[in-house]
């Protein structure tokens, strides 16, 4: 399926990125599960005893909001570079906290100070990211991706969220791309069956 660029996603990212608040809005509270999705997969059940994905994902909105306008468009479409941008920021955020607990583990004389998320300054967050990774959609995306096959979750969340090539994600996985690919799609067909949501026509 080709994303169409006239749907109601491709719509109100273009909107957002001109500076309209309530599309802003809209895109935050639709593109925050899957965001929050890959936080968790990144950050493993070890790390999420100590860091919350709703910072990780909260941080990177907050790095992204800036810089809406100087994003470029990839093929006339402006919602996979986004969406790059934001999964980059928290995959390289989880990165260093991995290395930072890492560090806190072997160093004895850390492992008094515990391990703290760097909380986001209250004054820094906007209502609008605020309320919107915290609204009742996102539990039911989050429970849609939850429920995928792991195989599949790891697929959606590397090549949908993260934009990683197919060819990529398929060496990762131990897959042929032709696999990868065919269970990317599968996984795409069930979370639109389940959610009807526009947003999963933009990861095709």
């Amino acid at each position: 399926m080709i994303p169409d660029p006239n749907s109601v996603t491709s719509a109100n990212v273009r909107r957002a990125f001109a500076g309209d608040g309530p599309s802003l809005g809209w895109l935050v509270e639709h593109l925050s599960p899957l965001l929050v999705a890959q936080a968790r997969w990144r950050l493993g059940p070890a790390l999420r005893r100590h860091y919350d994905p709703d910072d990780l994902v909260g941080d990177a909105w907050l790095a992204a909001l800036p810089n809406l306008a100087t994003l470029p468009a990839r093929d006339g479409r402006c919602t996979p570079v986004l969406l790059r941008f934001l999964s980059t920021a928290i995959f390289n955020r989880v990165n260093n906290l991995v290395k930072k607990h890492l560090r806190r583990t072997a160093d004895p004389e850390a492992q008094g100070s515990g391990c703290q998320p760097s909380p986001i300054p209250p004054d820094a967050v906007t209502g609008v990211v605020t309320a919107a990774i915290r609204a009742e959609r996102r539990a039911l995306v989050l429970d849609a991706i939850e429920g995928l096959d792991a195989k599949d979750r790891e697929i959606l969340l590397m090549r949908g969220v993260e934009q990683r090539a197919n060819s990529t994600v398929a060496e990762f996985l131990g897959l042929t791309p032709s696999a990868a690919a065919m269970r990317y799609q599968r996984a795409l067909e069930r979370l639109r069956a389940q959610l009807g949501s526009s947003i999963f026509d933009e990861l095709d």
